[in-house]
């Protein structure tokens, strides 16, 4: 047992210093560079991170719950995938888009879904919001009011702007023509 009592710091400079036992901090452990774990280490607290966090493998994950049962999966490639392991029927992934705001009001966006090349390196209106869809309200919110539209924005040459809704009440409003193909109709 080695007992080390310091009333200020305690100093270890060398190149590597290798621990082989389990480690145990009881107050705040403020750390810099690269840390590098090569098992799955167990945090019963939170942790904050200040800067970047890189999973570098193509088979990385991040789970949540008590049991894992929901995942943000890395995609070789080309993005993530969102994912419950829940089995049961009518178990589907809710993705919720939540304002935190406390007063509503008319025309407030509780919540929106952008897409945009904002690496093209053309630069200008190629990085602007190119499409997106927006939940807004269509009035103040009360104890007896939500009603909401979907708002559906695309772009030519500008950042994108409504070009179609979805009212609370089920009005479907486009901003322009209507373009059937060739030998469609409208079912009613």
């Amino acid at each position: 047992v080695l007992d080390i009592n310091a009333t200020d710091e305690i100093e270890l400079n060398a190149t590597l210093v290798d621990i082989n036992a389990n480690v145990e901090i009881s107050g705040t452990a403020t750390t810099t560079g690269v840390h590098t774990f090569t098992a799955t280490p167990v945090f019963s607290s939170d942790i904050t991170v200040t800067d970047d966090i890189n999973l570098i493998s193509d088979s990385a994950l991040i789970t949540f719950g008590a049991n894992s049962e929901v995942k943000i999966v890395h995609r070789h490639d080309d993005g993530l995938r969102l994912q419950t392991t829940k089995t049961s029927d009518n178990s589907p992934f809710i993705l919720s888009l939540e304002s935190g705001e406390t007063d509503i009001a008319a025309d407030d966006v509780i919540g929106q879904i952008d897409f945009a090349a904002v690496d093209e390196a053309t630069g200008t209106d190629a990085n602007l919001v190119a499409a997106s869809i927006a939940a807004v309200s269509e009035g103040d919110f009360s104890s007896s009011n939500n009603a909401t539209k979907l708002s559906f924005r695309t772009a030519v040459s500008e950042a994108a702007s409504e070009k179609m809704s979805l009212s609370s009440a089920g009005l479907l409003t486009i901003a322009d023509d209507i373009v059937f193909k060739d030998g469609g109709t409208i079912g009613v």
